[in-house]
């Protein structure tokens, strides 16, 4: 089966805070994303789907809120002092591990994919060695 993928990278910060070490504190990473999509019948254009709509789709979706915020678990936090010292804030239902990122980044990305492709699958790593990943195993 043919695919693309392309790469992303951002800066964000977050903070666990029913983690029981340092990760409970506030701190950032330079976050590596990488996005492999599928065709779902045939090529159009001889592509599986052009990078810079790719590109174009995914800086709309994910790196204009995501890239320089703060990703924070809502109810845990004052919200008036967040919002006073990082008004670039992404409030998550659950605690923002790379697990939870990811699986954001997958809901926002989806609906706005083209009809002739499938999300196949997202790496996001937090560091060099760690990171976390999605896949589609219905296709």
């Amino acid at each position: 089966m043919l695919s693309i993928t392309r790469i992303f990278k951002f800066e964000a910060a977050h903070a666990i805070s029913n983690h029981s070490g340092a990760c409970r504190n506030i701190h950032g990473h330079s976050y590596h994303l990488e996005i492999t999509i599928v065709p779902k019948a045939g090529l159009v254009n001889n592509m599986v789907m052009d990078f810079k709509e790719l590109k174009g789709i995914v800086e709309k979706s994910i790196l204009n809120d995501y890239d320089h915020a703060l990703i924070l678990k809502n109810g845990i936090w004052d919200k008036a002092i967040i919002d006073s010292i990082s008004p670039k804030t992404i409030w998550l239902q659950e605690e923002p591990t790379a697990e939870i990122i990811i699986t954001d980044i997958v809901a926002r990305i989806t609906p706005l994919l083209p009809a002739h492709v499938y999300l196949k699958k997202l790496l996001l790593k937090e560091t060099a060695k760690c990171y976390a990943a999605w896949e589609n195993n219905a296709i």
